[in-house]
């Protein structure tokens, strides 16, 4: 009888990190295909309360006690830094092309490796400094100023990337202590009163041909954190992170059938330089985390 061999643990990864890519690109269109119909914190107040309506039967099975945590600061800090830039994020998709958006996050990275530094007092030394200048340099590429007008959508792109960096160093300091299931649930617990008040304050009730798009965009928001968490359990981040630069062209082409979007060449050729300097970067973490720090050279 013919046997299958189980898949390798770094192909199950690459499949979840194609599944994070692809999430995070359907998401994008989704709120690119609403048109600004709906203000940015009704849609992450929606996002927030089906991720919670998702997360509580999966956590509720290691039981309520597990959410327990002593980091209520901390997780109330990543929830605000995590709301602004979702809707930084929205209001700029709703304005631009998702590509060129997307292009633009790949900064993500890049800015964490700022904050790091400056927050968290780690070293970045020249490698880190370098590839986090070249990272910059493909962003400048991608919006040329002085050749093209910079809106405020690219702003927002970038203020949203400085957020999510933001909130991705709240997690760093989180998971020394907390599980990442109860940095989830908190996230979307505290998410919803924050974004509740500018939520109603410009609220659309939504028509019936609006549930579609906004179940989309709610599920593929939770699925693209879900799946990236799974390709990262039992593999390094810098082997799956090639597999996220599949977001671009996958909201490239979605973007072009929906929208007649064309993301041009200098664009490409910008985010091709902001994500392989973010890749670098992934690289060096992950290589520094297995020396010992008496013979880390940064």
């Amino acid at each position: 009888m013919l046997q299958i061999d189980s898949p390798t643990p770094f192909f199950q990864s690459a499949i979840w990190a194609c599944l994070a890519a692809m999430s995070f690109a359907t998401m994008a269109v989704s709120v690119r295909y609403l048109d600004g119909k709906f203000d940015a914190f009704e849609l992450v107040f929606v996002r927030a309360l089906i991720g919670l309506i998702i997360i509580i039967p999966l956590v509720s099975r290691e039981g309520l006690k597990k959410l327990k945590t002593t980091r209520m600061s901390m997780h109330f800090t990543r929830a605000l830094f995590g709301t602004m830039a979702m809707a930084a994020l929205y209001y700029a998709l709703s304005a631009s092309p998702v590509a060129e958006v997307i292009a633009l996050t790949f900064l993500i990275p890049i800015f964490t490796t700022i904050g790091a530094g400056l927050i968290l007092k780690e070293t970045i030394g020249h490698h880190r400094g370098a590839a986090t200048l070249l990272g910059f340099l493909g962003a400048l590429v991608i919006i040329r100023p002085g050749f093209t007008e910079i809106s405020w959508p690219i702003f927002l792109v970038f203020l949203s990337s400085a957020l999510y960096a933001a909130a991705w160093l709240c997690v760093k300091i989180l998971t020394r202590t907390d599980d990442a299931s109860v940095t989830v649930f908190w996230l979307n617990i505290l998410m919803l009163p924050i974004a509740i008040i500018p939520a109603i304050l410009s609220w659309v009730t939504p028509d019936w041909e609006d549930i579609i798009p906004l179940g989309v965009m709610a599920l593929t928001g939770w699925s693209a954190h879900y799946c990236q968490a799974r390709s990262f359990k039992n593999t390094d981040a810098s082997a799956v992170m090639p597999f996220d630069f599949l977001r671009l062209p996958i909201a490239a082409a979605i973007g072009f059938i929906l929208f007649a979007e064309v993301l041009d060449t200098w664009s490409w050729f910008g985010a091709v330089i902001i994500f392989v300097s973010g890749y670098y970067i992934t690289q060096r973490e992950t290589k520094a985390a297995r020396t010992p720090p008496d013979v880390q050279q940064r």
